[in-house]
């Protein structure tokens, strides 16, 4: 993952004069929890937002739970946070941030012409490149594994 990283680093910064910003990279099952539950406290779909959908289904059934249920905001992270290690346990990854497969770079500050080379020199380097620009926290999600 890290040489495709750099080689992708140091093309964008060749072809655009700007360096990337790494926003995000691995992550654990309790901090994966806390960003779900903050979209989904947002109203976002997060069914339709990840790829895999069961995975991500079954996080939002334990939230639609736990506020059936009027748990605290503490009770109700620890509820997604049990799924998750459940499907980690499992080998079922709600997202590729918790195998080290993913890293998320910053795309608020690009132009229309930088995007389009970002995921053009991106996915020459065999990275898949999920564009995630229109989310409250503009992004691209990048998948190696």
């Amino acid at each position: 993952m890290l040489p495709r990283l750099q080689a992708l680093a140091g093309a964008f910064l060749a072809a655009t004069g700007k360096p990337l910003v790494i926003t995000d990279g691995t992550r654990r099952p309790a901090t994966q929890a806390a960003l779900m539950l903050r979209n989904l406290e947002r109203g976002d779909d997060i069914v339709r937002s990840y790829a895999n959908k069961s995975a991500a289904a079954e996080i939002e059934a334990a939230w639609a739970a736990a506020r059936t249920a009027e748990l605290d905001a503490d009770a109700t992270l620890t509820a997604i946070t049990a799924v998750i290690l459940g499907q980690v346990s499992a080998g079922d990854y709600v997202s590729k941030h918790l195998r080290e497969g993913a890293v998320d770079v910053r795309c608020s500050d690009m132009n229309r012409a930088q995007r389009a080379t970002f995921k053009r020199l991106a996915r020459g380097l065999g990275i898949a490149v999920v564009d995630e620009s229109r989310t409250s926290t503009p992004h691209f999600h990048l998948n190696f594994v």
